[in-house]
């Protein structure tokens, strides 16, 4: 893997996204595993193979802190900048005996739960700062309403100061249960429990935010995800 990535929901270098021109897709594979140390070996040593190295995805491992009833105990996060990337990338898999070996090894210490692809619509502050996120999994019936919405609000608090971390929206394009899904991250789980409080009622931006989607959007699930491990 050429590239160290930290998340997410989704967050490959968005610092300075440009919404407008996003095309960025993530791969979600969940897993349930009780030998979590197990799996980041077998990661190790695919990702040092010859064919991880000439894979132009990037992949890290989340661990769903809290995620409710779903059966994932982690996931991983494999990013393709473009189309293209994630063409190429299922290209070289498909005829890699190192990727072969990978998945036998999984098997032996995993369960497989769950596969989502899903492209960024709009994501914006620094990921790099960020050690815990918060995901907000719904079904969305109108997205560009939904989108001007998020935006408002989000840039509102942005600009009062209560939204400093990370924080996007993203689009699922095969999967099930959800159409999209929201994240907002944080330094610490403290300051991200800070910016959660915040999306109250009494706050006349989300309250505005609510007015506004409540018809459009209903939510399936709440998590909260930690990164485990980046590869390069």
């Amino acid at each position: 893997m050429k590239k160290t990535l930290i998340l997410l929901f989704a967050l490959s270098g968005f610092a300075q996204a440009d919404d407008h021109a996003m095309d960025t897709y993530y791969a979600y594979y969940g897993i349930s595993t009780t030998n979590p140390p197990a799996v980041v070996a077998a990661m190790d040593k695919f990702n040092a193979s010859e064919c991880g190295q000439k894979t132009p995805s990037t992949v890290a491992l989340m661990a769903e802190t809290f995620n409710g009833g779903e059966a994932s105990t982690h996931t991983f996060v494999v990013t393709y900048e473009g189309s293209k990337v994630l063409d190429e990338t299922l290209v070289i898999l498909s005829t890699c005996p190192d990727y072969a070996t990978f998945l036998t090894e999984m098997a032996e210490v995993s369960v497989p739960t769950e596969q989502n692809l899903v492209k960024a619509v709009y994501e914006q502050g620094d990921w790099t700062k960020d050690t815990v996120f918060a995901v907000f999994e719904m079904n969305i019936k109108n997205e560009e309403a939904y989108l001007t919405a998020y935006k408002k609000m989000t840039d509102a608090m942005v600009e009062q100061g209560q939204l400093t971390s990370s924080y996007g929206l993203e689009r699922v394009v095969a999967g099930t249960d959800f159409s999209h899904f929201a994240f907002i991250g944080g330094q610490n789980v403290a300051s991200l429990m800070e910016t959660l409080d915040l999306l109250d009622m009494k706050n006349p931006d989300f309250k505005e935010f609510q007015t506004a989607v409540r018809r459009n959007r209903s939510i399936v699930r709440r998590g909260i995800v930690n990164p485990v491990k980046a590869w390069e």
